[in-house]
């Protein structure tokens, strides 16, 4: 198999434990590796920042994912609704399937899982954002016009009765002047009229303390204000749509750690097999195949640990999807970051973009307006309101500095990624000496094939910094709408 395919594994292979048996199967020859399968392919040159490495002689195949050939221009649309020409990753879904169908056939039809489509999935099937979303339907379901209109209409009846009782208080108050307690039970008389005027007052002043209590509602209602709850649930929102991008990001890290572990795993196979070889001619000693064999069983365990790490985070990101975790999927491809992508961004205007919207820091102003709009008589008003102007200036001190940070990320991932190209270059030349040099039988098979691991490991660095550098970009962009990590950077 060649470079490619095995590159095409970063496009999303659902790996388990059995897929590890398959690699490490010593009755196989690892199809790269078999001479008759066109093991020795025309090396890929490096490309231009942000651009894929395509293989020159190979012709386009069909991305089902974004509907066009891998490693053409394309568009991506950024979370600020920006749209930039890029190139897509050059990993084809459908070279992938080729290599899922040699190790698992099964794998051959499971879905693609497009990137484009993590942020619809988590906003319409994530159970906190349908939560929050019903939460918040709950909380505006109140009829606040019904509600005021309802308590000032209890208000109004409650004054009518309390100025009947105290009409009735005063007539009581009236008559009790004229008995004369000497006369007709007058004595008793004042007793229970005295008595019924206490009660009168009494009702009286629990009455009214029940309308100022009323009064007091009305006045909150009259502020209800559902805007913290939507700005609240839109930043957890927000947070989980930025979980589940970074998770798949991630994923596809993984994935290209397996494909280049598993490369290695083959070859510590082969240099196995050649020991043992060498050891019943009489070549090599038992201490030199133990040695190899050693190192064979490393690379199978880091492949198996590798394998169980990609499940689990599948089934991770299936949860943050809303979906069954033992959903199986492939990953598609995700959009490079183009130099033009990079000259647009903007620090100060960005940054004054992000403070607008930060949730953390409309938490500050809005504690802050709380804290002034205390009565000036109300105990400690200015400490409290001293502490809120603290508090906000610390939350835009924070965004500012990760903000920045990121801004800075950004520009030295994608430094990274002509490190990573240039080192890939490097890694094309000494590959073709080592295939010329194997076919005039100057150097062994082994050496030729070690160069050829050390060409598809600088072939990986590219392709993880092209990932590391779209990571960081997406990081900025959210940034840039207010959606901040605690750290900054990546």
């Amino acid at each position: 198999m060649n470079t490619r395919i095995y590159a095409a594994v970063l496009a999303g292979a659902m790996l388990t434990a059995s897929t590890a048996g398959a690699v490490s199967d010593e009755s196989r020859m690892p199809a790269w590796l078999d001479p008759s399968a066109g093991a020795v392919t025309t090396p890929a040159a490096p490309s231009a920042v942000g651009q894929p490495t395509i293989p020159q002689a190979a012709p386009p195949v069909w991305n089902a994912g974004t509907g066009q050939p891998s490693g053409t221009p394309g568009t991506v649309t950024t979370n600020t609704g920006a749209v930039y020409p890029t190139y897509w990753l050059g990993m084809s879904t459908e070279e992938a399937t080729q290599y899922l169908m040699q190790q698992l056939p099964m794998f051959g039809d499971a879905e693609r899982l497009s990137y484009a489509h993590v942020e619809d999935l988590v906003r319409t099937q994530n159970r906190t954002v349908l939560a929050n979303r019903a939460t918040l339907r709950s909380i505006k379901a109140v009829d606040l016009d019904r509600a005021i209109a309802d308590l000032n209409s209890a208000i109004q009846n409650m004054e009518q009765a309390v100025s009947a009782m105290q009409d009735l208080a005063s007539n009581v108050t009236l008559s009790l002047s004229t008995v004369n307690p000497m006369l007709n039970n007058g004595q008793a008389t004042l007793v229970i009229g005295s008595a019924t005027t206490v009660l009168l007052q009494s009702n009286i002043a629990q009455m009214q303390g029940q309308i100022t209590q009323m009064r007091e509602q009305v006045k909150e209602l009259e502020k209800t204000d559902y805007e913290p709850y939507e700005r609240q649930f839109e930043q957890i929102e927000n947070q989980l749509v930025m979980a589940g991008q970074s998770a798949y990001i991630g994923l596809m890290t993984l994935q290209q750690n397996y494909l280049l572990t598993a490369r290695k795993a083959d070859l510590a196979q082969v240099k196995l097999r050649e020991m043992e070889m060498r050891q019943t001619l009489g070549q090599v000693s038992t201490l030199n195949v133990d040695e190899v064999r050693r190192a064979h069983r490393q690379a199978s365990s880091a492949l198996k640990a590798l394998e169980q790490t990609l499940y689990n985070t599948k089934g991770d990101l299936n949860v943050l999807l809303g979906r069954d975790p033992s959903r199986t999927y492939m990953l598609d491809t995700l959009p490079a970051v183009t130099p033009d992508m990079i000259l647009s961004m903007r620090l100060e205007e960005d940054l004054a973009r992000g403070m607008r919207q930060s949730y953390d820091i409309y938490q500050a102003e809005k504690a802050l307006q709380d804290a002034e709009d205390l009565e000036r008589d109300t105990e400690g008003r200015k400490d409290k309101i001293r502490a809120a102007e603290y508090m906000l200036e610390g939350a835009e001190q924070a965004f500012t500095q990760n903000f920045r940070k990121l801004f800075r990320t950004v520009a030295e991932k994608n430094r990274l990624l002509s490190v990573a190209q240039e080192e890939f270059g490097y890694q094309v030349r000494a590959a073709d000496a080592a295939k010329l040099k194997y076919e005039k039988g100057t150097i062994s098979r082994n050496t030729y094939l070690e160069a050829d691991v050390a060409k598809s490991e600088a072939e990986t660095g590219v392709f993880l910094a092209q990932i590391e550098l779209y990571a960081a970009y997406m990081q900025y962009q959210w940034a840039c709408q207010g959606v901040l990590n605690t750290t900054g950077g990546i």
